[in-house]
């Protein structure tokens, strides 16, 4: 079935693009002839050590120490492998050559309050005072600093003082019930945590200050009481001015810059670290090359701060645009508000999750006078009706459909300012991402759905997992379905126009509304009712791009499923974790489904669901209770 073709750039649109200089600049400087992208990327990934050399030339990255060779292999094949060796560098730094009186660093919009524009002197101030406060309490290079916060100037200042020394930085998101964020940072032993006591979504206040004392109080390793953000201690740091200049720490191209965590699907959330260098050199390339953001500018993308797209998001200040952030529901205080904001501060470029498109789509959006350069998708595929209407909306506007992961903090399939747009299509594979689709055999496929698998490595995959011993972890998680190649986990598709279609995750974690969400995380409080034998968890997609997460529940015998319980269910949820943990319906089974050696099923479950012969979803002798999937396939059959 043909994608229809949507939007086409114009001549000079492609010219101005700064992919079309980049490919200028690569095909003089390496005496090439280069027409096509295609031809650009081929050469991207042939000739790996040149591409990453010529993004750090084309964008002129400053190394305070040169690096003395691009990239160096590992014996663990992908694990271990070094970019830009003996260089040193500082991704803050990179973000104050921007800093111009021109144009605000910063604006910021938060739910029932009027924006703040913040100045590049402002937010330098208020960098340079957080650094001294860093340094005064005997931060040093290396050490983490931990946050819950909301997305504010005060998360970007706080992680650029961090960064400026050469410390580590990691975040949650205020919405994080207390137990999943301290099962995050324990992992990586803080010295510091900075904290919102209160935060607001959808116009109601939510107070966490206790929540957060209690946190502060469980991490050992703090040097100081809690920090809260518009508390009096924070006020203080803001307030003082020492007149010491802001400094900037060289540190290791492969120095770590943060660490995220993966959802938390077998267990504690994996800690992933990735790299100053990888990080740098990748956005510069990803924002400056795929989404083409250009100085002057206006980017947002609609995250929290425990979502990747957060970190992604502030690397477009490296390409000298003014970051705005929208703190709070996007419907609040209206249904369109997201949009109207869009149209009253022309944002040239726009990101949110796919399913908030979703739902504009059928909020019936009547069309703005403004017409982004950009609009981008993440999060989970953005359907092709949903592609069409963005496009009737936004006629001049191209549409950008991203897909990558926490793993890589970035997109390794993206958008290309030099090629058309076609609905449910991502436009291309990014420069130096070689990236195949893989059947069961371990074979390359075009036009057949397999395994996105990355055949070589990238500078932004992570320089390992904290606390891995071995690396363990990190083989477990991406090598272990085709050795030496990484299996990501999501279900893709090369189409004829050589772009790709994106089916979803392939493993059993779920996506709500764009953000991953561990089913360990779900079980954990499940197992906290004693009414309650044992669960599984599944989230299905729907052709609409909708989609549900039903819960399905075994009670201990003689214990009754009542609506009571329900609500204490979903109400401890809630509060342990995030409101993307609430499941949409709570379903009595007989029996939860295992294999012989004792792994829950929730991948099956959730194919017989989507309609998969059970015969295809699931080897009926694996089963250590043969009859336990019935209930899932008579409730198939029913439907039928």
């Amino acid at each position: 079935m043909m994608s229809n073709l949507l939007w086409e750039p114009s001549v000079t649109y492609k010219q101005e693009s700064s992919l079309y200089q980049f490919k200028q600049f690569v095909a003089q400087k390496r005496h090439l002839k280069l027409e096509a992208y295609s031809e650009l990327w081929d050469w991207s990934v042939s000739q790996k050590e040149e591409f990453w050399e010529d993004i750090v030339v084309f964008f002129d990255v400053q190394f305070h120490h040169p690096y003395q060779q691009v990239f160096e292999s590992s014996s663990q094949g992908f694990i271990g492998s070094k970019w830009f060796i003996d260089g040193t560098l500082n991704y803050s730094e990179h973000i104050f050559r921007k800093a111009t009186t021109q144009r605000p660093a910063l604006l910021f919009k938060e739910e029932n309050k009027p924006l703040q524009a913040v100045s590049w002197e402002t937010l330098e101030r208020m960098v340079r005072s957080l650094q001294q406060y860093l340094l005064g309490q005997g931060i040093v290079s290396g050490d983490r600093v931990v946050a819950v916060l909301r997305n504010s100037p005060a998360s970007i200042a706080l992680f650029l003082a961090v960064n400026s020394i050469g410390a580590i930085w990691s975040c949650c998101s205020p919405d994080f019930g207390q137990a999943s964020v301290l099962e995050r940072f324990a992992q990586v032993t803080p010295k510091l945590l900075f904290a919102d006591a209160q935060y607001s979504y959808n116009g109601k206040l939510f107070n966490i200050k206790d929540a957060m004392t209690a946190l502060g109080s469980s991490l050992e390793t703090l040097v100081q009481d809690v920090v809260f953000v518009e508390g009096e201690v924070w006020k203080g740091i803001l307030s003082q001015d020492t007149g010491q200049p802001l400094t900037f720490k060289a540190v290791p191209f492969d120095h770590p810059i943060w660490v995220l965590y993966s959802s938390g699907t077998t267990g504690k959330p994996k800690a992933i670290t990735h790299s100053c260098g990888g990080i740098l050199v990748e956005h510069f390339k990803a924002l400056g090359l795929h989404q083409n953001v250009q100085e002057g500018e206006r980017f947002i993308w609609y995250a929290t701060t425990g979502w990747m797209m957060w970190n992604y998001a502030l690397s477009s200040l490296l390409l000298g645009a003014t970051l705005c952030i929208y703190e709070g529901a996007l419907v609040y205080p209206e249904k369109l508000s997201f949009w109207d904001f869009i149209e009253e501060y022309k944002i040239d470029h726009v990101g949110a999750g796919a399913a908030y498109y979703i739902a504009s789509q059928h909020a019936e959006l009547t069309q703005p006078r403004f017409q982004p350069k950009t609009i981008g998708s993440t999060g989970s595929p953005l359907p092709p009706q949903t592609f069409s209407w963005l496009q009737k909306q936004f006629p001049l506007t191209q549409i950008i459909s991203l897909s990558g992961g926490t793993d890589v903090c970035s997109a390794f399939l993206s958008g290309n300012p030099m090629l058309p747009v076609y609905a449910g299509e991502i436009q291309c594979l990014t420069l130096g991402s070689k990236i195949e689709a893989y059947n069961e055999n371990g074979e390359s496929v075009v036009n057949e759905v397999g395994e996105l698998v990355i055949t070589m490595p990238m500078p932004s995959m992570p320089i390992y997992f904290w606390n891995d011993n071995g690396n363990v972890q990190y083989h477990t998680s991406y090598f272990e379905k085709y050795p030496g190649v990484w299996c990501h986990g999501d279900w893709i598709k090369f189409t004829e126009h050589q772009g790709i279609i994106v089916y979803g995750r392939s493993d059993a974690t779920l996506n709500r509304g764009g953000v991953r969400i561990g089913t360990a995380e779900i079980y954990n409080v499940l197992n906290t009712f004693p009414e309650i034998a044992d669960s599984l968890i599944i989230c299905l997609d729907h052709d609409d791009g909708t989609s549900t997460m039903p819960l399905y529940v075994k009670m201990e015998q003689g214990m009754l499923l009542t609506e009571n319980l329900k609500s204490a269910i979903k109400l401890q949820l809630r509060k342990s974790y995030s409101p993307r943990h609430v499941p949409d319906e709570i379903l009595e089974v007989p029996a939860i489904p295992y294999t012989l050696s004792g792994k829950k099923l929730e991948i099956p479950v959730k194919k017989i669901m989507m309609g998969t012969p059970v015969e295809k979803a699931i080897s009926l002798d694996v089963l250590k209770d043969s009859k336990s999937l019935d209930f899932w396939i008579n409730t198939l059959n029913n439907k039928v």
